[in-house]
Parts: structure tokens; sequence; C-alpha cells
């Protein structure tokens, strides 16, 4: 099998967020040895093997999933593996030879461009805490608007230490940023304590350039508790000026088991 391999330092870009899961002093208090490095940060990590195997293409037409396995540490070593198995890349991402995330892309030209529905923003973002009861299944989440800038795009791709020329120095958008605003669009319509990204499973169907408006719909597919976390899977939409950009599901645990325990 043809074999694809990345190799990085990850680093932790999300030290001061307001998800303070990512901070050394908040994370130590369940039992980490320091702040997680974000999902969709190992998730860009992930999709290094799959830009160098298929490049524009992919951004245009591609799929991808990752669950996340394990925590990753600023400064870790991460390495990223992609195996071919006939048409889809078979990923893995470890730290000295510890599973973190594993996960597959292939291209996918016939996924359907399915936008979520549209809802009004939130009169105040984040006034109610995240629960079961805000929540609910079929629950659609207030609309986020945004423009894409190079420039801010620029410091998110030097935060994943992402170097590929395809994105054009941040004209064009990286799946991970576009992956990031399905956390956001959930910050934005509850608050949050500390919480973990577990899963995305997305369809990429356009790119999305300078300058580009774009908004981010979702929509509450199942929130359920397991094992003590209590999750929520979110359908979401990124669309421009009503075209698809990308699509998919984004699992979190809102509220872990031992941020629950410590209460």
């Amino acid at each position: 099998m043809t074999k694809f391999t990345y190799a990085v330092t990850a680093f932790n870009s999300s030290s001061m967020s307001e998800n303070r899961i990512h901070s050394d002093e908040a994370a130590s208090k369940f039992g980490f040895k320091g702040g997680l490095v974000a999902g969709v940060d190992v998730f860009a990590y992930m999709t290094r093997p799959v830009i160098d195997k298929w490049g524009q293409t992919f951004l245009d037409c591609g799929a991808i999933k990752a669950r996340f396995v394990k925590p990753v540490f600023d400064g870790e070593p991460v390495e990223v593996v992609g195996l071919m198995d006939g048409d889809i890349m078979r990923l893995t991402a470890t730290v000295r030879g510890v599973l973190c995330a594993e996960g597959e892309a292939f291209l996918d030209a016939q996924s359907p461009e399915v936008l979520c529905r549209q809802a009004p923003p939130p009169w105040y973002p984040g006034a109610q805490g995240a629960s079961p009861e805000t929540l609910p299944k079929n629950h659609v989440l207030g609309t986020m608007t945004e423009f894409y800038m190079a420039e801010i795009a620029r410091h998110h791709l030097a935060d994943v230490r992402e170097t590929h020329p395809v994105y054009a120095n941040g004209r064009i958008a990286h799946p991970a940023f576009l992956l990031r605003r399905a956390n956001y669009v959930l910050a934005y319509n509850v608050r949050l304590g500390p919480w973990i990204h577990a899963e995305s499973d997305i369809r990429l169907h356009d790119m999305l350039e300078d300058g580009e408006p774009f908004e981010t719909r979702a929509m509450v597919l199942e929130n359920f508790e397991k094992s003590g976390h209590r999750f929520v899977v979110l359908e979401f939409s990124i669309s421009s000026q009503g075209r698809a950009i990308m699509t998919g599901r984004h699992t979190a645990i809102y509220e872990p088991r031992q941020v629950r325990e410590a209460r």
C-alpha cells in the first residue's frame, strides 16, 4: 500500500481560549498532564498527507473523518500516517507510538450539498448553559455569519504549522479553519465550560477564498450520556452566498465526567 507520512511538533494554539480544557491549570485539575491541543488542530495535522495525495482536488470534493482517541499535548512529536487502501486513505496520528487519532479520507464528488436550516442568532450569545434542555434533538442553532480574510487565516496556518502551497498563503481556507466553525457555532449558542472535541465526519464541496462572506448553520442530531460524559452531535453546514463549502457531523463532549465530578 502507498504510504504518506507527515511529522509535526504539536502546538497548543488554544491555551488562551475560553475553553479552559486547553489551559494547563484547568486541565491538570481534571487529571491531564497539561492543556489539551485542540482536536481541530490535530485534525489539521491529519489533513496534510491527504493534501499531499490529492492536492486542490480534495478541497473541491473531499471527505474526511477523524476520531480523537487520546489527548495530544503541546510540544509532543506527532506522526501522521496515511495508508492507501484502494481509493481510501486510512489515517493515524500517533505520539511516540501511541495512537491519538484515527480516520479516513477519500474523494467524494457525489456527496449531496445539503445546507442546514437557518435560525436567527441568539439575542445574548452563550447566555444559556449547555444542557440536555438547551441542546435538545432537532434544535436549530442560531446562524453565525463571517467574512473569510486571508490575513486572519495566515495566523491559523502558522498555528497548525501548515506550509503547503495549496492554501496560497491563506487565500484559500484550510479544512481545519472551516471545521473550527462547528466549535464556534456551538459556543455561540450555549455557554460551555471545559469541553472536548471527540469526532468529525465532513465533506468538502468547494473552496472558500479571501474576501468571501460565509455562514455556519447547525442542528442538534443527538444529545446523550455515555460513561458519565454528556455528548452532543451537530449536523452543520458552511456556505457562501448559497454555495456549499463544507457539510458534516461534529461530535463534542460538552460536559466531561471530570467536570461534573469536580462540582
